[in-house]
């Protein structure tokens, strides 16, 4: 296994091909919308690689059949309130595996996913009702004339039917399947957890894919809730490599960007617990020339209906003072916008704060303290 930590520089022993193809993810997201940059840069090191990977954190394999795995460079206790788990982390606690480095992202989460998913299949999975047609024998339920007519223009000889029939393939199921065959298709360093999650393949073969992208199921049964977060977790997480490029195939990575980004706006909702609005990726018109030159700020605070704030979620170590570019940019929505306050917002173990003046307008860098310390 390739083991590299976001955003550190990793020397690895590359054969050209494996190179080639880590090479192909230093190049999305350039004319490739939705193709992810995995690899921020790849260079030569005599007879090794230096890798250093982006903001993403999972698991992916190559054509040689090596598996490359992305840690979070927070530690796991960290991670799971970066992934929204928050007090619920204790599902996460079934001990770790045995392998060498099995304690990484994708075995913690694949772990509470199976033990929950086996824990449902055990009492039995969720069912419901769904109309079925019956076009050739043995038919059941009552005549349908409509789908007769359609079908067969009526002939006397021929019959179909329609009945109600109790099912498992119903939205719940068709979620937690989608995301046990997107796990269930990585490589595991503990072979146990390998086994756990195909057996679970028998169970769950016969519920449809999802036609469309994952989402919140309403209502779900207090038994189902945890494995229907889970699930989410997996399936909003996923990321397919861009094969069009020769990249192996699909793998679980998770945007540590976006992860961020709803971690933030959490953070600012319980800063502004009164009555104000909170907006993520607020349109911003840069020029009164040209109305169609917008920027995005990550996120505008406002109250009565007029702006007071602006932020800009940062997933990078904490600078007290920030780049030039990000000084100019939260000056320019702070104009625009005709507030007087920004901040930027990173991700770190401590709190800490730095506090600058442009004229009138206050600019902040804050580090977020992710551990429940601050």
């Amino acid at each position: 296994m390739i083991r590299l930590t976001e955003y550190q520089p990793t020397t690895v022993d590359l054969s050209r091909d494996e190179a080639d193809e880590l090479t192909a993810l230093t190049k999305g997201g350039r004319g490739a919308a939705g193709q992810p940059r995995v690899i921020e840069r790849l260079t030569i090191n005599g007879d090794d690689y230096d890798v250093t990977p982006g903001p993403y954190a999972g698991r992916f394999s190559l054509r040689s059949g090596r598996v490359v795995e992305i840690i979070s460079r927070f530690a796991f206790d960290d991670l799971t309130r970066l992934l929204g788990l928050g007090d619920r982390a204790t599902l996460l606690r079934e001990a770790a595996t045995a392998a060498t480095g099995g304690n990484g992202l994708m075995d913690l989460i694949a772990m509470a996913f199976t033990r929950e998913v086996e824990r449902i299949v055990g009492q039995g999975l969720e069912k419901g009702y769904r109309t079925q047609t019956f076009t050739r024998p043995p038919f059941g339920g009552v005549p349908a004339v409509t789908a007769h007519l359609n079908t067969h223009a009526g002939r006397p000889d021929r019959l179909v039917t329609t009945a109600r029939r109790l099912t498992t393939d119903v939205p719940i199921n068709r979620l937690v399947a989608a995301a046990h065959r997107q796990i269930a298709a990585l490589s595991y360093q503990d072979r146990g957890l390998a086994t756990r999650l195909r057996a679970l393949g028998a169970s769950l073969h016969q519920i449809s894919p999802l036609t469309g992208p994952a989402t919140p199921i309403p209502a779900v049964a207090s038994r189902y809730r945890e494995a229907h977060d889970l699930a989410l977790l997996i399936l909003e997480g996923r990321t397919s490599l861009p094969t069009a490029s020769g990249v192996a195939g699909v793998g679980v990575l998770f945007n540590m960007t976006r992860i961020w980004e709803r971690y933030v706006e959490a953070w600012l909702a319980t800063r502004y617990a009164m009555g104000e609005v909170i907006r993520s990726q607020h349109r911003i018109q840069l020029t009164d020339s040209h109305p169609t030159w917008e920027g995005r700020a990550d996120f505008v605070v406002k109250a009565g209906g007029r702006p007071t704030a602006v932020y800009d979620a940062k997933y990078r170590e904490w600078h007290a003072r920030p780049a030039t570019s990000e000084l100019y940019q939260l000056l320019a929505y702070t104009s625009r916008l005709g507030v007087r306050y920004a901040a930027l917002l990173h991700p770190a173990t401590s709190t800490a704060k730095a506090t600058f003046r442009v004229g009138d307008t206050t600019i902040e860098t804050i580090a977020i303290d992710i551990t429940g310390g601050g």
